[in-house]
């Protein structure tokens, strides 16, 4: 019988491949994951979920994306070549990303459901959608969608 590892596992495992490997790279990746995930733990007092733990990976790949922008800005060649493989490596973690089409589909699934009236359900709307596309979409992609449909309902 076959145990499929949890993210938590899979992510102490390859840390140790890492580490074997030399890979100097994933391993301060994997190590920044750890340590957020037991800090988590910690203020916590109980073990994440993987929605939580993939929660934390998503977050760390924002800052990631935006040190990127700032590298290339700032025509540091070094450090956004490195930035580029960071995100590499952090997207090992993460389910596959949704296309903008299926985002859009579920988002309308989720409003036929429920009564949305336009912008002023924004917030309510979010809440709905979020929980469905958490580490599987890009939340600024998700929030102007969401956007976008609840300016449609007025017109």
């Amino acid at each position: 019988m076959s145990h499929k590892l949890s993210l938590k596992e899979l992510i102490y495992n390859d840390m140790k491949v890492a580490l074997k490997k030399k890979d100097k790279l994933r391993l301060s990746t994997l190590r920044m994951f750890i340590a957020a995930i037991k800090n988590k733990e910690i203020s916590k007092k109980e073990e994440l979920t993987e929605g939580e733990i993939l929660s934390i990976i998503s977050s760390y790949l924002k800052k990631v994306e935006e040190s990127l922008e700032m590298f290339i800005k700032g025509q540091r060649l070094d450090m956004s070549e490195k930035a580029r493989q960071e995100i590499k490596i952090i997207k090992d973690y993460l389910p596959e990303q949704l296309s903008e089409e299926d985002i859009t589909k579920i988002i309308k699934d989720i409003f036929k459901k429920n009564a949305f009236e336009g912008s002023k359900d924004m917030g309510r709307a979010m809440k709905e959608v979020m929980p469905q596309l958490k580490g599987k979409a890009d939340g600024r992609l998700v929030n102007k969608k969401v956007r976008e449909l609840l300016i449609n309902l007025n017109n």
